[in-house]
């Protein structure tokens, strides 16, 4: 995917508990792995989002048609 935003990026890499993330975070070269909680804002069909808490402005729900360039 093709980055839509300046900064850090992160990927979802998989679930500690239900509280807890496991997330790679990078910028450029460096990249480091976090635990971070998932983001707990509901969409307008109840649907979660699936990025962390605290992320950019945009939930998951609000990229799933962006084009991919």
């Amino acid at each position: 995917m093709d980055a839509t935003h300046d900064g850090p990026h992160a990927d979802h890499l998989g679930d500690i508990d239900r509280h807890t993330q496991l997330w790679v975070q990078w910028d450029g070269d460096d990249y480091e792995f976090v635990r971070l909680s998932p983001c707990d804002e509901p969409a307008e069909d109840d649907d979660a989002c699936t990025l962390f808490a605290g992320h950019d402005p945009g939930h998951s729900w609000e990229m799933r048609d962006l084009p991919h360039g």
